[in-house]
């Protein structure tokens, strides 16, 4: 019992991130959106720390009331992502695996409802990129899309590769093993949307990092969450990156154990500290948001650490 009341309230908190989808960035740069001035010395503060406590609650007045209100958000939250962005680089950024999983994930929770990412995709990308989404969407859908949104140039295109064969199912289609898959996919929700945001679309290490910083800060601080976190969070890393796997500890143990306590760090902490928190593990990664035009990160996933970088605590 105690371990269901866990795990609902890891997936009740965690899925907050959906919150995003009216907020996304325009693009990565450090004026796309304003943030207050910062004074030059590490530890004197943000002179309008309001906004940070703004940033952090939006997450309470946009969560759905049952489960399903909250996984339908992401559906929505990828077409923003992909509507806002530039759709071919961010399609570009990802891999053959991460766009499998976009599209099991998103047909779960866009269930009855019409397909407008792929109506995004139709109108926005080439015919050879289109080839590739229907690898992953299905041809079916990915041509019906084509037809309605397509323009006829890239529909003739699309449909003479269709008939030569170019369509490549990928291997990786099928559903990730991990964890107590109800749980896992929440968490991989999470990473699959930051995934196509401006900033975690730099890499899977970028979006990877948001992800366990966005948990630790928004996961109530309670027995075995951050465990959970970090059993769910390795799974991603080892099924999404595995060069970084073995770069943090190459074994389950080793692994689960350094997100555990970077979403710990995170969660007891507050301010200054929990910048220095963040870039650390954002360090797990070698610093992708840290490095970044935006360090804030996505929807301000990160706002304590660009906080601190502006301060100067990590020159």
């Amino acid at each position: 019992m105690e371990f269901g009341i866990r795990s609902t309230l890891l997936a009740a908190t965690v899925l907050a991130a959906s919150f995003a989808a009216t907020q996304a960035h325009a693009g990565i740069s450090s004026t796309a959106q304003p943030h207050p001035n910062l004074l030059p010395s590490c530890g004197e503060g943000d002179p309008n720390p309001p906004i940070q406590d703004v940033v952090r609650l939006r997450a309470a007045r946009t969560l759905g009331a049952t489960p399903e209100e909250i996984h339908a958000r992401f559906a929505s939250v990828v077409e923003t992502n992909f509507s806002q962005g530039s759709t071919s680089l961010i399609l570009s950024r990802l891999s053959d695996k991460e766009l499998a999983g976009i599209a099991r994930v998103y047909k779960q929770s866009n269930a009855g409802l019409p397909p407008k990412l792929l109506d995004v995709f139709a109108s926005r990308l080439s015919a050879k990129e289109l080839v590739r989404v229907a690898g992953t969407f299905g041809v079916s859908d990915v041509s019906a899309a084509v037809q309605r949104s397509a323009s006829p140039s890239v529909a003739t295109l699309y449909t003479a590769r269709v008939a030569a064969g170019e369509v490549k199912v990928p291997t990786t289609v099928m559903p990730m093993s991990g964890p107590a898959p109800t749980r896992y996919m929440t968490l991989e929700e999470i990473y699959l949307e930051f995934r196509t945001a401006p900033v975690g679309s730099l890499g899977a290490g970028a979006a990877l990092s948001e992800t366990i910083i966005y948990a630790g800060g928004q996961v109530a601080a309670a027995a075995g969450i951050g465990w959970e976190i970090g059993t769910q969070v390795g799974s991603l890393i080892q099924e999404y990156d595995p060069s970084a796997w073995d770069a943090i500890g190459g074994t389950t143990a080793g692994v689960v154990e350094r997100v555990q306590n970077a979403a710990n760090s995170i969660t007891n902490s507050t301010g200054v500290q929990r910048g220095i928190n963040e870039h650390a593990a954002d360090g797990m990664f070698q610093y992708p948001v840290s490095s970044s035009n935006d360090p804030y990160g996505d929807w301000d996933d990160t706002y304590d650490l660009g906080a601190d970088e502006g301060d100067g605590c990590f020159n």
